[in-house]
């Protein structure tokens, strides 16, 4: 919970930025529960609007350090928000696996199995990528950084976010 306070703060920041017209990164990891939580989100402001991306990963704790998870949640947000009329477009896409099973797409609120195509490789990639940067046994919410290549990997997933490549994106207007 503390994790999320911490990315609402810089939401807050939002209002200086946009004078500044600069790219906010943050990125975090820390207990969620049972689970361990790692949170990496860019804010974009320009003269016209925002827009807000996100990347949540929920790993189970694994009780040896050294184990990589057993199970995997990626919520990808992407949302763009018009600062005159406060019309909000967002994308949302919910995946999960396990290390031995199948992915599974949320699809009208339903977890439903999906066949992998070549961008869901790319999240896949890119999401075992940040949880081998991160230190998982942080006992508290810890800041953390990606190479400048991760990032970029990361920010392409969710600039590409569309319903051709993903049945179960949900866009909300």
């Amino acid at each position: 919970m503390r994790l999320l306070m911490k990315l609402l703060v810089c939401l807050c920041l939002l209002p200086a930025s946009t004078f500044s017209q600069e790219r906010i990164r943050k990125m975090m990891v820390g207990p969620n529960n049972d689970q361990i939580r790692i949170v990496v989100a860019f804010i974009e402001p320009s003269q016209e609007a925002y827009s807000m991306q996100s990347m949540i990963i929920d790993v189970d704790s694994e009780k040896n350090k050294k184990e990589q998870p057993s199970s995997f949640q990626v919520d990808l947000t992407s949302t763009v928000r018009s600062l005159s009329t406060g019309e909000k477009r967002q994308k949302i896409l919910l995946l999960r696996w396990k290390k031995t099973g199948e992915i599974e797409l949320k699809c009208d609120g339903k977890w439903v199995k999906r066949d992998v195509g070549s961008m869901m490789d790319k999240i896949l990639e890119a999401t075992k990528a940040v949880i081998q940067s991160v230190p998982l046994d942080a006992k508290n919410p810890t800041e953390f950084t990606l190479s400048h290549e991760l990032e970029q990997k990361v920010s392409s997933i969710l600039n590409s976010l569309n319903t051709e490549d993903f049945q179960c994106l949900r866009s909300v207007h």
